[in-house]
């Protein structure tokens, strides 16, 4: 990995472009505090020329009404390219998010897999007649991209959460506008000169960065601005009904990715070691920064005490430390501020629960410099309490013991969130019910975020979100669809 901070300049029209003030910001590496970025700080003027850019080229029609071919050949091509460069771009982030490697490279992959699926798409989106309802008259049904797609996304993704968003907006014909997270940049940045490369044409995708001070304008512009037909956020719930207000102006499209709190449901006939393993990755995954983590975990009372004892085993063997090194399972968190916040929680938790395993920031002075905090898990906790109501985004778990099938859908259910959960279970039956009765956009059953089912759709009920990402839904995120009636004369 080279240690050399690279300089990134916006994405406009086709080229690297400075800031219309001339201003960077750095980004620095969340686990040694080295500078691992320096990033053009964009603003109100340089939103505005990336939206009148993506306005100008929609409605030229050099993408919006190129052939579904060629559209499917150049994500064919940005596939290939992200593929060819997945080393570069894994390196970028783990040194801007402290993200670790082995999940870094998994994150290229995913990109790669996303933007060939939805090349896919591109060939197989079909429009509709109908034919057989009056005589002498023809219905067609039309799928048109929705116009200019503003994408405002978040840091503990950095590649795939604009690629789930930006392959089905440019398959579907838009242009885009996109703000990646202050906090790690560098990968939307790449992906634009390989898209680019890719033979995209000038101005179709356009990138904006900018420190959290002119990110937060920036945002706002994005979903305010009355150039722009539809936005699409992932961030937190406070900050995704902030979009919401803002686009109403227009009545955009709005697709909001936000927060959760999910539950991870574990029955007395689940496949005991499975289930315990899975439960710490659930809720350590990228160090627990990921919206559907199973950072609730609902456990049969019966064999409570048995699960959580081999829980705690599982969690004191994840290897903290260098997110460069292969071995590492668990980086650092992505800044100083979301430490402290976690450390918060945790203290909430030591007020109203028990401490089972974790509790703090590791010992080895080699980690020091890092914004690490350990697996930590707390026991008897109500579901009423802070800990099992709010998102903490970091590696902390709750846990909640229960006795009926109609307990467990009552708790998981008594939550202002509905992203993901999950339920093991021998008991087919059982597992179905559970599935249904849980009121979340998605169920994991015996698994949880690895079934291997990549292009499912994904998003969430009540403050979880609105609309829907990755497969053909998320591709009907970036379309409209107009019916022509006509007369045969």
């Amino acid at each position: 990995m080279t240690s050399t901070a690279p300089a990134f300049g916006l994405w406009l029209n086709g080229a690297s472009e400075k800031a219309a003030s001339g201003e960077t910001f750095q980004r620095l590496n969340p686990f040694d505090g080295s500078v691992a970025a320096t990033l053009a700080n964009g603003g109100e003027a340089d939103a505005r020329a990336a939206i009148e850019t993506a306005r100008r080229v929609f409605d030229s029609g050099v993408w919006s009404r190129r052939s579904a071919r060629d559209r499917h050949e150049v994500l064919v091509r940005a596939a290939a390219i992200l593929s060819d460069n997945a080393q570069v771009l894994a390196d970028r982030m783990v040194l801007e998010s402290g993200k670790p490697i082995s999940l870094a490279l998994g994150e290229v992959r995913n990109s790669v897999k996303t933007f060939e699926y939805y090349a896919g798409l591109a060939l197989s989106s079909e429009s509709s007649a109908i034919s057989d309802r009056t005589p002498g008259a023809l219905g067609l049904v039309l799928r048109e991209p929705v116009g200019v797609a503003a994408l405002i996304t978040a840091w503990n993704f950095p590649l795939l959460g604009i690629v789930c968003k930006l392959a089905p907006a440019l398959a579907a014909g838009c242009t885009v506008v996109s703000k990646p997270s202050h906090l790690c940049s560098g990968p939307g940045a790449l992906l634009a000169q390989y898209l680019t490369e890719a033979g995209l044409p000038d101005g179709v995708f356009n990138v904006v960065t900018s420190d959290l001070d002119r990110g937060a304008v920036v945002g706002q512009l994005f979903a305010s601005s009355p150039l722009v037909d539809k936005v699409a956020f992932t961030g937190s719930t406070a900050s995704g009904q902030a979009v919401m207000r803002a686009a109403a102006g227009n009545t955009k499209r709005v697709a909001l990715e936000l927060g959760g709190k999910s539950a991870n449901i574990v029955f007395a006939d689940a496949p005991f070691d499975e289930a315990a393993r899975t439960a710490i990755t659930a809720f350590c995954f990228n160090s627990g920064q990921q919206c559907s983590a199973g950072s609730r975990l609902l456990v049969q009372r019966e064999m409570h005490d048995e699960f959580l004892s081999a829980v705690a085993e599982y969690a004191q063997q994840q290897v903290l430390g260098d997110p460069s090194d292969p071995a590492t399972t668990m980086g650092p968190l992505i800044s100083a501020e979301q430490r402290e916040r976690v450390l918060s929680y945790i203290e909430v938790g030591r007020a109203d629960a028990k401490l089972l395993t974790g509790g703090g920031t590791p010992s080895s002075p080699a980690l020091a410099a890092g914004y690490f905090v350990q697996p930590t898990i707390f026991t008897g906790v109500s579901n009423s309490s802070r800990l099992a109501q709010e998102e903490v985004f970091g590696p902390v778990l709750a846990v909640i013991p229960f006795d009926t099938e109609e307990e467990a859908v009552a708790i998981a259910n008594d939550s202002r969130y509905g992203l993901a959960g999950g339920v093991w279970t021998r008991d087919l039956g059982r597992a179905f019910r559970l599935a249904q009765g849980v009121r979340t956009g998605k169920m994991f059953v015996n698994c949880y975020n690895t079934s291997g089912l990549d292009d499912m759709p994904h998003g969430g009920y009540k403050d979880s979100g609105t609309g829907r990402e990755f497969g053909v839904p998320g591709l009907e995120e970036f379309q409209e669809l107009k019916t022509v009636q006509m007369v045969l004369r």
